[in-house]
């Protein structure tokens, strides 16, 4: 398991245990359609740790993130540029 920080506009937003290191463009759920997910759009390793940095876009639930990003369940477009 790899043990990553979330960082939102810079500042991280939480911690979470994952079985690999997901590439940019991938999705991170927790695991309820209620609880935030999360778009990777950098991904950051650290020296000499197991650890790596998640940059992400926030989205507040599952509903959010299907309305705001394309090709994730929809065909729309309109996911905010970094």
């Amino acid at each position: 398991m790899f043990e990553c920080n979330l960082v939102v506009n810079g500042k991280t937003d939480g911690k979470v245990s994952i079985p690999n290191v997901p590439n940019i463009g991938d999705i991170i759920s927790l695991g309820d359609y209620k609880a935030p997910h999360y778009l990777v759009l950098r991904v950051e390793y650290r020296n000499n740790t197991k650890g790596v940095n998640l940059h992400v876009q926030k989205f507040a639930n599952e509903v959010a993130c299907c309305n705001a990003i394309d090709g994730y369940r929809n065909d729309r477009g309109f996911v905010k540029e970094p």
